[in-house]
């Protein structure tokens, strides 16, 4: 049922543009149809819907509807003075955090791990993210010097993927290492004068896979943490990929070898 009762829950929307807004309550936005419909359908996270009365919403208002969940019709304007997008979104969420505490999310069984290591723009903190999800990845560790996940940029680029993949935020990324090779997890970094061709490296054994900063990469403190590092051999001249693409294409790389092995 649509409420009419928004003024609170808009000014409370309004405020989680700021991370430490976010942080104080452990709530974060969510922008755009396909991320909320992928939240309402993965978790219990959302807690109230706003959306245009123009927009074709009927689905995400029903599957909030079905579950409870308070929806707010508010207009282009309201919507544009909640949003930071630059073109605002017809259809916003309000959402509990998601991510877990780390040290439980390595009892769980881990194949195929990502750690963002100090990844600072958003739009690869979503990529990368969306491609985890895809090849089914285990968990998705974030790193204190990373970008913030709830960043409205770095959800509006997991495009909804975020719901699908299970995260730990502000980790200490030496000390998750050394976790991970404690459960037995080999940890490979991308860096592009690594030693061995990404597609050379054996993926198909539980793998974590270590990202660094778009400038400088993975720093002399991760090397020297990590099993071994892969590279990803570039025509002569061209510069390297950036790290979400990177990350991109050695993810899909492990999710062959083991279906190639499981074959």
């Amino acid at each position: 049922m649509i409420t009419s009762t928004r003024n609170v829950r808009v000014q409370s929307a309004r405020r989680l543009t700021k991370r430490g807004v976010r942080d104080d309550r452990r709530e974060f936005l969510i922008e755009g149809a396909l991320g909320v419909e992928q939240a309402l359908r993965a978790s219990s996270s959302v807690k109230s819907l706003m959306v245009c009365p123009q927009e074709d919403s009927s689905e995400v208002v029903r599957l909030a509807s079905s579950k409870g969940i308070p929806v707010v019709e508010v207009s282009e304007a309201v919507m544009r003075s909640i949003s930071s997008a630059t073109t605002p979104p017809g259809v916003l969420a309000v959402s509990r955090f998601v991510d877990r505490d780390p040290v439980a999310l390595l009892r769980e069984r881990l194949n195929l791990v990502v750690v963002l290591a100090g990844v600072r723009d958003p739009g690869n903190a979503g990529t990368i993210i969306r491609s985890a999800a895809a090849v089914g990845a285990d968990a998705l560790f974030i790193g204190g010097t990373t970008v913030d996940l709830y960043n409205p940029k770095v959800v509006r680029a997991t495009a909804g993927a975020l719901f699908n993949v299970p995260v730990s935020r502000n980790v200490e990324v030496r000390w998750l290492l050394a976790e991970l090779g404690d459960r037995e997890v080999g940890t490979i970094a991308a860096d592009p004068e690594g030693p061995t061709v990404y597609h050379d490296a054996d993926l198909t054994k539980p793998t974590a896979l270590v990202l660094g900063n778009e400038a400088w990469g993975v720093t002399r403190e991760v090397v020297e943490s990590v099993d071994s590092t892969v590279c990803i051999p570039m025509k002569h001249g061209v510069e390297s990929l950036n790290v979400g693409m990177a990350a991109s294409v050695v993810l899909f790389e492990a999710a062959r070898q083991r279906r190639t092995r499981d074959v």
